[in-house]
């Protein structure tokens, strides 16, 4: 699906995103062959054979990720994915100056083994916007879990025993042969996309799937 490769930054007229937190990524390094290695695919959410592809990396702790989700996250899904105008696709990429993102990756792939991947990624970076780069706590996350409805049995479990590293380790594998340098980066149908305000990532995804505008036109599609 993936292709080409950019940093995204995204800076609005009356507020702005912080530049894409980038950083080397030697973390996790827990050997995953020592674990219960299960498999898990990337968090989806709208149509799959939607014309417009949308795959987003993320990390937790990274403010710039935190402020997409606040900013762009909901009205994405109640413009397009609801709507089923678009696939979403979440992959993660933990950035090694984030000591808590690779947990945070690891129990939001665990929410989506009990299809809540959503629910748990709102009080996530919640949680990290809250927190300032202080530690999040095993307690932390688990009383996430307990928040939403998951069995917090089988969370546990899934923390414990590293359920899902491989996954992330596929996700952050892509984003290095990618050349990823920061987060949030945003593909469109394997090309990267730049912008600078929501209305303006909403412009593109209407132009490349020829929705119609809010004014009832067609939107004109990129050269």
């Amino acid at each position: 699906m993936i292709h080409k490769i950019s940093i995204l930054a995204v800076i609005g007229i009356s507020w702005f995103f912080l530049t894409s937190c980038s950083s080397n990524t030697e973390i996790l390094t827990k050997d995953p062959s020592v674990f219960l290695d299960k498999k898990i695919e990337s968090p989806f959410f709208g149509n799959k054979n939607a014309k417009v592809q949308m795959t987003v990396f993320t990390d937790f702790q990274c403010p710039a990720c935190i402020q997409f989700e606040k900013i762009i996250g909901g009205p994405l899904f109640e413009e397009y994915v609801n709507t089923k105008k678009i696939g979403l696709e979440y992959r993660m990429y933990p950035l090694s100056i984030h000591k808590n993102a690779p947990e945070d990756a690891l129990a939001s792939l665990c929410a989506e083994s009990q299809w809540k991947y959503k629910e748990f990624a709102k009080e996530m970076y919640g949680l990290e916007d809250q927190k300032k780069w202080d530690p999040v706590s095993t307690d932390d996350r688990e009383n996430i879990a307990k928040k939403i409805g998951l069995d917090t049995g089988k969370f546990q479990t899934c923390m414990k025993e590293w359920n899902y590293v491989s996954k992330i380790k596929e996700d952050m594998a892509l984003g290095d042969q990618l050349w990823l340098q920061g987060t949030p980066s945003v593909y469109i149908n394997g090309k990267k996309i730049d912008f600078r305000s929501r209305e303006g990532l909403f412009k593109i995804i209407d132009a490349m799937g020829q929705f119609e505008t809010a004014t009832g036109a067609v939107a004109p599609k990129n050269q």
